[in-house]
């Protein structure tokens, strides 16, 4: 009976259901700014991570040389040497 279902059962049932959009939310999530701590975290993951790769490769009696994410931060850094003595 309509006497005892609950006030707010059937509250915006009226509505039509609107699907979220999962790809727009990650897009969101992923493109996010992010602060310079979580930057720095994940420059020092990427580094680990090349400086384990570089390692497995000498190991394996692979000489191979690329620049990598340590070239890219050193080219960065001495961008920044530069512009601060400008």
């Amino acid at each position: 009976p309509d006497e005892q279902l609950p006030q707010n059962m059937l509250r915006g049932s009226e509505k039509p259901f609107t699907p979220v959009n999962r790809l727009k939310r990650e897009r969101v999530a992923h493109n996010k700014k992010r602060t310079a701590d979580e930057a720095t975290a994940l420059e020092k993951k990427l580094l680990a991570g090349e400086r384990k790769k570089r390692r497995k490769l000498e190991a394996a009696g692979i000489d191979y040389e690329f620049g990598g994410y340590e070239a890219a931060v050193a080219q960065r850094e001495k961008k920044r040497k530069r512009a601060a003595s400008a």
